[in-house]
């Protein structure tokens, strides 16, 4: 199997962090990742799978670019402008889409997002319902990777599980979500804004409860119909899941970590020929 050397810029929710782990863990990819430091949830992850940080962004480009002929592949998340200043030297360019950085209108619709986007090699996209926000002005090569879950760190640990929790993203429109979320049961509500809890102890928090409620709703209205990244962590922990009215029980296995880093390598593979 030919080894891509891979460099992931900027980390969405972790999961580039994820990706970069696996991809390394299982000897597919040579891998690494650059990303911003904040003070935020997404970089707790990061660190925790050890990532370089930078505080300052232009510090990260500035890194960036002294490594690029170290790597076969760019992998860029959501920062579609940096796409034209690797692709000016050459540069085999992914363009990763995770949400809100896609799905919100004026992302979608921005002619000079459109346009930065539109110069990568491939785009992936990780729900597919998100195909059709992704607007180019050319014919590009976009692939659907569902999120890995770490199912190393999130894997059931306690049968004694009870009641009832939800985990409300800061994408979110918090007030409508709660609501929402408060009309089918009663539950604890995580809100990162009020209380963060640091990611290896997620697996803890999760395996404390019998059910996790799955509703998410955007600031512009929009219900989101797949699973959350966090929802899926939960099945992992054995949890089960309520989530589209219904409730689920088993880890879906496309989310697994090695079913997705094989899957994302064939698309490496795509536009290396």
């Amino acid at each position: 199997m030919l080894k891509v050397k891979v460099l992931h810029i900027v980390d969405i929710a972790g999961i580039a962090s994820i990706i970069s782990y696996f991809q390394n863990k299982y000897d597919v990819e040579k891998s690494n990742l650059f990303f911003h430091k904040k003070n935020d949830f997404s970089s707790t992850i990061s660190n925790y799978y050890e990532g370089k940080s930078f505080k300052k962004f232009k510090k990260l480009l500035f890194s960036s670019l002294s490594q690029k002929n170290n790597y076969d592949i760019i992998h860029i998340h959501s920062a579609e402008y940096l796409v034209p200043i690797f692709k000016i030297f050459g540069k085999k360019v992914v363009l990763h889409y995770h949400g809100t950085d896609i799905r919100k209108p004026k992302n979608s619709l921005d002619k000079k997002k459109i346009f930065c986007r539109s110069l990568a090699d491939m785009i992936i996209y990780n729900a597919e319902n998100m195909l059709p926000k992704i607007i180019t002005f050319r014919d590009i090569k976009k692939r659907y990777l569902p999120n890995p879950i770490d199912t190393d760190l999130f894997r059931f640990t306690n049968n004694k599980k009870k009641g009832c929790i939800s985990y409300i993203s800061t994408s979110l429109d918090k007030e409508k979500t709660i609501g929402a979320i408060q009309d089918v049961m009663e539950t604890e509500i995580i809100d990162p804004s009020n209380q963060q809890i640091p990611y290896p102890m997620m697996t803890k928090l999760l395996s404390k409860y019998e059910t996790y409620l799955d509703i998410r709703i955007t600031p512009w209205e929009q219900t989101l119909d797949e699973l959350s990244t966090t929802a899926l962590q939960a099945l992992a922990c054995g949890c089960r899941v309520f989530h589209n009215q219904k409730f689920i029980s088993d880890f879906p296995q496309k989310h697994d970590p090695k079913s997705v880093i094989e899957k994302l390598h064939s698309y490496y593979c795509e536009i290396l020929k």
